[in-house]
């Protein structure tokens, strides 16, 4: 009796022994792609060939041969007519020669072989000595030599790199069914000497899980049979790595391989398959191990398999699975489709989409948002939806996250749009007649709508997350936006709700923060939060100004008090000045009486001169105080501009009133400069 368990494991009941299958085993991906391309060309009807085994396994191929696709070693011996390129690939110049033979060619080969083709030929374009890591007699190894001119290097183990003779700048890439411990291994050991090495882990996903599976697996069992062709690389790489655990492995290629001795004294045992073995021989290999269970009767081993479905014979088997990728519907440009990342590179990412191939997404088409790499935007065993945009001659799916994304923004977006919704979006530059907005997608801003009022640079917002009402949307628009944006309603909107608030809690008396928007000769106007007040230029400041742009300077914030209100007229007068120091505040703290200070002759009249010590405050220096000798006009000792020490001798801040004299402050700078001489001739 066998059971499903967590849709992970099998276990069957056989003489108390335990059977459980890895998570990852069984056809992958591509290997799937090649039987689907495979069962296309039978159902044409008609002779089809592969050049080559279409997989490594015995069973698949000669299931083909009874449906007309022959395998053939060459090109030479048979009529051209339809060719199948097998999943592991061939260098260019067999294609290059099949099609001038003739033959119609459908390009089999695994998405991912694929691309370590185009990334051989690429680094042999820039002059790296390639370095493959492979079996040097498997033909996807030689079909990757071939895409680099046959001149690459290839080893097989570690120890081949140390008799290595290749260049100081390497480019070093993998069979794709390799061991990746024994990669990264060699990738090291390729190191020393070198000026360069570029290292690239071409090991496909799929290998890396199968191989991580069976290991997990080994070290719960007691034996480890590993099920899969004989000539099938990931296979073999499959029973290395059971064996290294520890575990007994034996790798067979069907159920007639089993020895019943095998079991003697074992409870437990694990089951693995390669990429290339059909469902249907895992399921004969758990039957005919049914049959070493005394108590089962044979009508049950037929009857009993890994899904509680009734067991068919070989033929009906491989028909069923046939029957099962059919299911996987050839999804047409436009389709959206939910697919699992199993690879991703810098430009790019694979995606698993079921039934024929892989799909690719171009790093441009995963998101709307630029990033760097597409290794910033996803991940491997992410699940996503993408939709299809076209397919490739070679079966591969060009997908786009971006689109489907889009797609979800958009229903959002008409549904905000009908709902009159404030929607938020990020300011991403700028092009003729305003502003770009990503809101999921690409919205268009006009300079119109930037602000409720003139804005004289709107680049100034490009960076900026900001709220916006949806003004326009069509989706069926071929030209300009589908999706136009207005923030002069949210800011509208948003001023009446602040302006009423303002003028509820706003009081004469009060002191507030504001923003300066705007200078004009007469004075600022400041933003208050959700009003305006003038700041008159009498206000700003105790001295005179020239201009108010002398003092102030727009998006300054400044604290300012609220002077004057006018209800009626939604008017507020401010202050500056209020909250400043006067100058003979300032005055009366810095100095005081006896101090000689420096300043400045303003004017002059009959009985004296006046001089300003601190920005609006002068005293009177009396033509009596300008000189130790009689004086009789001011302008015979002084002049305007002067620059004059002075002493205070009296100040009068109700009367605002400074007493000076330039006479005392002469005498007391000689008797210093007398006193300096005397000490300094006591010191000689």
């Amino acid at each position: 009796m066998c059971t499903v368990i967590h849709n992970s494991y099998i276990i069957c009941g056989v003489l108390s022994l335990q059977v459980k299958v890895a998570e990852y085993a069984g056809f992958c991906a591509g290997v799937k792609r090649a039987i689907q391309i495979a069962r296309d060309a039978a159902s044409e009807g008609g002779k089809c060939y592969t050049l080559g085994p279409l997989v490594h396994n015995d069973a698949v191929v000669r299931y083909f041969e009874k449906k007309g696709i022959i395998p053939v070693d060459s090109l030479e011996s048979i009529e051209p007519g339809r060719l199948i390129i097998r999943s592991h690939g061939v260098p260019p110049g067999v294609i290059q020669e099949a099609e001038r033979r003739g033959f119609l060619i459908k390009d089999a080969t695994c998405p991912l072989v694929k691309k370590v083709h185009t990334l051989a030929a690429l680094l042999r374009g820039e002059g790296y000595a390639i370095v493959i890591f492979g079996d040097k007699k498997h033909a996807e190894v030689q079909g990757i030599a071939g895409w680099c001119e046959n001149e690459a290097s290839i080893i097989e183990s570690l120890e081949e790199v140390f008799g290595l003779q290749v260049g100081s700048k390497v480019g070093f890439i993998s069979q794709t069914t390799r061991d990746e411990n024994q990669f990264y291994q060699v990738a090291a050991a390729l190191l020393p000497g070198k000026t360069e090495v570029r290292v690239f882990n071409t090991i496909c996903p799929a290998t890396r899980n199968r191989q991580a599976s069976a290991r997990d697996l080994s070290r719960q069992v007691d034996l480890m049979l590993v099920v899969g062709d004989i000539n099938s690389s990931n296979t073999a790489t499959l029973t290395r790595e059971c064996k290294f655990t520890g575990v007994k492995t034996f790798q067979i290629q069907n159920a007639s391989d089993l020895k019943k001795e095998w079991f003697e004294g074992v409870t437990k045992v694990g089951i693995t398959a390669g990429a290339s073995t059909p469902d249907w021989i895992i399921k004969e290999v758990l039957d005919r191990m049914s049959e070493y269970d005394e108590n089962a009767v044979k009508e049950q081993q037929i009857e009993e398999t890994v899904n509680n479905e009734q067991s068919v014979p070989r033929e009906e088997s491989f028909a069923k699975m046939e029957a099962e990728m059919a299911d996987f519907v050839t999804p047409n440009r436009g389709d959206i489709i939910k697919g699992t990342i199993i690879q991703v590179l810098d430009d790019e990412v694979m995606v698993d989409v079921g039934g024929k191939s892989e799909g690719i997404i171009p790093a441009r088409e995963l998101s709307v948002k630029d990033a760097g790499s597409a290794k910033d935007l996803v991940k491997v065993g992410d699940e996503i939806e993408v939709m299809v945009l076209k397919w490739d001659d070679d079966g591969t799916i060009l997908l786009s996250k971006k689109k489907v994304d889009a797609q979800k923004y958009m229903d959002k977006l008409e549904e905000d749009y009908k709902e009159e919704r404030t929607i938020q979006g990020v300011v991403t530059g700028s092009v003729k007649g305003g502003l770009l907005v990503d809101v999921g997608v690409v919205a268009f801003l006009p300079a119109s709508h930037v602000d409720d009022g003139y804005v004289r640079n709107i680049e100034d917002f490009i960076g900026q997350t900001l709220n916006f009402k949806i003004i326009e949307f069509n989706r069926n628009k071929r030209r300009g936006s589908q999706v136009v944006v207005s923030r002069k309603q949210v800011v509208g909107e948003e001023k009446a709700r602040l302006k009423e608030a303002f003028w509820q809690n706003i009081e004469e008396g009060q002191t507030r923060t504001g923003k300066i928007k705007r200078i004009v000769d007469y004075g600022a106007f400041i933003d208050l939060g959700g009003y305006e007040g003038l700041l008159h230029v009498s206000e700003i400041d105790h001295v005179r100004i020239e201009h108010p742009s002398d003092v102030l300077h727009e998006g300054e914030e400044i604290e300012v008090y609220i002077l004057g209100l006018d209800r009626e007229k939604e008017r507020v007068s401010l202050s500056r000045k209020k909250l400043l120091k006067s100058p003979w505040e300032i005055v009366m703290e810095k100095y005081k009486p006896g101090d000689i200070v420096e300043g400045t002759v303003v004017r002059i009249a009959p009985f004296g001169a006046f001089v300003e010590i601190e920005a609006g405050v002068d005293g009177l220096v009396h033509i009596s105080q300008l000189a130790n000798r009689r004086v009789e006009k001011p302008e015979d000792v002084v002049s305007v501009q002067d620059k004059i020490k002075i002493k205070i001798l009296s100040m009068d801040p109700e009367e605002k009133r400074i007493s000076l004299s330039l006479k005392e402050a002469q005498e007391e700078a000689e008797n210093k400069e007398v006193e300096e001489y005397l000490e300094q001739q006591d010191n000689e």
